[in-house]
């Protein structure tokens, strides 16, 4: 075999060795689940005795401080706590997490599960073409399962937006004007709602005493040591705040 054919052929293997070490793609492997941070975080333990952190792909669960955080995380943990299981790998987020699908024993797809039952959107941003994810993220929608039994459910990356002060971007804010079989949101005393961390569906601002409702324009861009959390907006004019001018009537 002629020497250039040799270092091609080696310089392709290299490439390709590279490509799957490097990034670890489609890398499958069978470990043990030996923790459950959230709905879509868990923590494994492969043959080798090591951990590994993985996070779900294509999906996202609500945040623990978010209205079904808390069961979205005990749904992950009654399937696969302390069970073995196999994962499909497919890249590293930013936090050095696993990316990755995870399959029971009896070959269901906790990843798609989650949705199924309401407990997980859909993550557009990250895998905008998957259709199985997006038709089963729809029928639960329709049934009213899991936090879509809430009529304006806070998608998580924009509640971890708000968190980090960070501006939401075109269709990030939910749609609170949208038709809805229980008529349009209601706010103030009616929410009746407990208070988060983050204090939805109301955000004052510290600085002006105006509060804002999510559907004010403004919502997103109060900075985050202004920002005032009230449970509602009769608790938030019991402080001496006032509605934002910018909110629909």
């Amino acid at each position: 075999m002629p020497s250039s054919m040799i270092l091609r052929l080696t310089l392709h293997v290299l490439f390709v060795l590279f490509i799957q070490v490097g990034l670890g793609h489609a890398a499958t492997f069978q470990a043990k689940v030996i923790h459950v941070a959230d709905g879509d975080t868990i923590t494994v333990l492969n043959d080798s005795n090591r951990q590994i952190k993985i996070r779900l792909n294509g999906i996202d669960c609500p945040e623990k401080a978010q209205a079904y955080g808390n069961q979205a995380k005990q749904f992950t943990k009654d399937l696969v706590h302390g069970e073995l299981v196999t994962i499909n790998t497919m890249d590293k987020d930013r936090y050095g997490r696993t990316i990755g699908e995870v399959f029971l024993d009896d070959g269901r797809n906790l990843n798609q599960e989650l949705v199924k039952a309401g407990y997980a959107w859909w993550y557009r941003k990250y895998a905008p073409g998957n259709l199985v994810l997006m038709k089963m993220e729809a029928d639960a929608k329709e049934a009213k399962l899991g936090l879509w039994n809430d009529p304006e459910p806070i998608p998580p990356w924009t509640f971890r937006n708000l968190i980090r002060d960070e501006p939401l971007g075109v269709g990030e804010i939910p749609d609170f004007n949208g038709p809805s079989e229980r008529g349009p949101p209601s706010f103030g005393q009616s929410l009746n709602l407990p208070l988060t961390p983050l204090g939805f569906p109301i955000l004052g601002n510290r600085r002006s005493h105006i509060y804002h409702r999510p559907d004010c324009l403004s919502y997103s861009q109060i900075a985050s040591h202004n920002r005032v959390p009230f449970p509602n907006a009769a608790e938030a004019e019991a402080a001496g705040y006032r509605q934002a001018g910018n909110c629909p009537h």
